[in-house]
This record gives structure tokens, sequence and C-alpha cells, in this order.
């Protein structure tokens, strides 16, 4: 596959009037408030963003993952925050119940995070299990039919406005994996804590937080899978989430270069326009081929995650986000270099591009664990 159909060509191009037309306009506000305006979240809402893949009988559209992936690309061309809100919703955050939910579960929940209703988020990372996510100490202890949950997760996106969490923890005394169970639990739970707004460096205007569970009760209506499947399920929706962010950094990786070329084409320096110096063509040659080969990375994940199995999904994500989280980072540099001290005013979104993007190399898993998913399959899994 060379080239998108012309039925996903035309989606690429309505997805982008529309983020331009009713996303864009608020990205200088959502990036000095830290807030997103109503207007923008019921626009993402109206038009099936928090619910992309999910699917048409729990509300959602229904999109393959390539379709969602040509959304994501141009989701890029505005704030991270309006697809940390609608995208981490679908992608990871309602991921597991929509994975591992049985019916009933997926249309008491799915309905509503489908239709941005509410949002939920995906409660994985702790203080001390980060890559190690199987290390993770919070507990599940079985009790009455139940389980009481009881530990802290960290670096939450959406916790403070997620009304649904899911979350994963361990059964006590357990080691590894086989311990780790997934819940799915409401934000009104007693003993469920959300903290205060952890300051990033970007993405004002979704938030981060840590997530408290002090003898938070849960209900045997709200394990996901059998007990010890958490850790596998928390992978399959974390393969999704890759996919995904890989399109994200191809498309803000391309609006980069659009910025780029304005910027050579109308600028002059020593007598002439910046594009007529032979070293800035080479540089923009470079970035146009990589943004290229973004593109075609990112296309072909999300066609092996629609066409393959969960080795298929997991090599081809995995690949896929480390080289695109390092192509939107080259980009992001080279073109605010390209920029000089525009660039790294706040006068242009390119400062704020790349202090966005650098997060890739770190979320849903960091490039070095990426690093060792394609290691590994490289190696024929002999080592």
């Amino acid at each position: 596959m060379f080239e998108l159909p012309p039925a996903l060509r035309a989606w690429s191009d309505d997805v982008r009037a529309f983020v331009e037309a009713e996303l864009q306009p608020h990205d200088d506000a959502v990036e000095r408030t830290g807030t997103i305006p109503e207007s923008a979240r019921r626009a993402l809402a109206d038009r099936g963003f928090f619910g992309l893949n999910t699917a048409v009988e729990f509300g959602g559209r229904g999109l393959s993952m390539l379709a969602t992936c040509v959304a994501a690309a141009e989701l890029a061309r505005a704030h991270i925050a309006f697809y940390y809100l609608s995208g981490v919703n679908v992608h990871i955050g309602s991921r597991p119940v929509e994975l591992a939910g049985d019916d009933r579960q997926r249309r008491r929940w799915l309905p509503d995070l489908a239709s941005g209703r509410k949002v939920a988020a995906f409660a994985l990372t702790e203080t001390g299990a980060g890559s190690d996510a199987a290390a993770l100490v919070t507990e599940a202890t079985a009790d009455g039919g139940g389980w009481v949950l009881r530990g802290a997760k960290t670096f939450i996106t959406n916790a403070p406005i997620a009304a649904t969490f899911t979350v994963f923890a361990r059964a006590p005394a357990s080691t590894g994996a086989p311990g780790i169970s997934a819940f799915v639990v409401d934000a009104d739970t007693p003993g469920l804590r959300v903290g205060e707004p952890i300051e990033m460096l970007a993405g004002a205007g979704c938030g981060h937080a840590e997530v408290r569970f002090e003898d938070c009760r849960v209900g045997p209506d709200q394990l996901l899978g059998a007990e010890g499947d958490g850790f596998g399920i928390a992978l399959r929706a974390l393969d999704a989430g890759r996919v995904v962010w890989s399109a994200y950094c191809a498309g803000a990786a391309q609006r980069l270069l659009e910025l780029a070329v304005d910027h050579v084409t109308t600028r002059s320096q020593f007598g002439a326009p910046l594009a007529r110096h032979q070293h800035v063509e080479f540089e923009l040659a470079d970035l146009a081929a990589a943004v290229h080969a973004a593109r075609l990375v990112a296309w072909e994940a999300a066609w092996r995650y629609d066409h393959g199995d969960d080795a298929d999904r997991r090599l081809a994500s995995a690949r896929a986000k480390l080289l695109n989280a390092d192509v939107v980072w080259r980009v992001a540099d080279s073109v605010l270099q390209l920029h000089g001290g525009l660039g790294y005013s706040r006068r242009l979104p390119i400062e704020r591009i790349l202090r966005e993007v650098r997060v890739v190399r770190i979320l849903d898993g960091t490039s070095e664990m990426m690093r060792r998913i394609v290691g590994r399959a490289a190696l024929g899994g002999r080592w």
C-alpha cells in the first residue's frame, strides 16, 4: 500500500478542515490558560473523536485503525491537549473495556466514553513501575466477592477530568505479570482520590495527576477478563496507543515541514530567499524524506494492526512509535533552527510543538523499551 484509497484521502481532508476551523483557533488560549474550551470539546464529541474506532454497537464510529490514524495525523495540527482529551480516552483509556470486557461491561461503560459525555484514563504507571510495569505494587485484595484496591498511580493522563479509570493491580504476595488483574473503576468510587495536577513540560489543557486508592472497593462486575489477565490487557491496549502516536508524530512532522517551507520561501538573507541557498534546500530535502517515511511507517503499522495477530501488532506498533518519535523530534529541532530566533519565540507554534512531541519517546513505552521489542524480534527471540 503506497497511497491511501480515495475514501481515506477524503476523510483526511475533512478532518484537516475541521481541525483548522474548530481546534487550531483555540491553541494559544489552551496553552495560556491550561483549559480546553467547552465548545472545542463539544466539537470533538459531535464529530465522534472520543470513539473513533470503538464499535458502532457501543456508541463509537467503528473506524479501522488505519482510518483512525489518518484522523490522528490531522489532529496533530492543533494543540496536543485535543488529542490527549479524545485520543487517550479511546486508544488506551477505554480500550481495555472493549478488549476484555464482557457485553454487559461494554454496554455499561463504552457508550458514555465513546460519545465524549465522559472521559477514561489508563491507570498503569507507578513511581516504581514505569518501563518495568510488571513491577507495579498497587494491590487488589479479594474481599467478600469483590476486591479492595490499595496503592497509587502517577502521571495519569486526563486523571483530573476522568470519570472512569482502567486500573491495574496485583494480588497480594504475587510477583510479576501473572499476578496482575485489570479493573474498571468510576472516579466517584469511595477511596479513589485524584491528586493535584502535575506540572509538565508541555500538554497544558489535559492534566496529569497521581491517583490514590485507599481501601477502594470494587465489585466482581468491575473485573476485566479473568484474574491474572491484567498485564496482557494492558499490553494490548498500549499496542493500539503506540500505533496512533506514530501517526500523530507523522502529522506533527508534516505541519512543521509546511511551516519550514513557508518560511524559507518568504524570508531572504544575503540577497536571496533562504530556499535559494543550497544548504537550506538540502536540509528541506532531508526533512521531506523523513516525513514521507514516517507517514508510510504509520500507515503500515495501522494496516498490520487491522489485519495482523497480537504478535504482529506488538512489533509493528513498537517499530512505528520508535521511528516516528525520533523523526518528529529531529524535524522539530531542524525547523526551529531554520527559523532562528523566531522559531524559539512564542510567535509561532514551533517551540510548543517541539515541547509537545518530546513526550512521545517516553509515554506508552519508552523508546528504550521499543528497542527491546524490535531488537528481540530481529534476533528471532533467541536472546
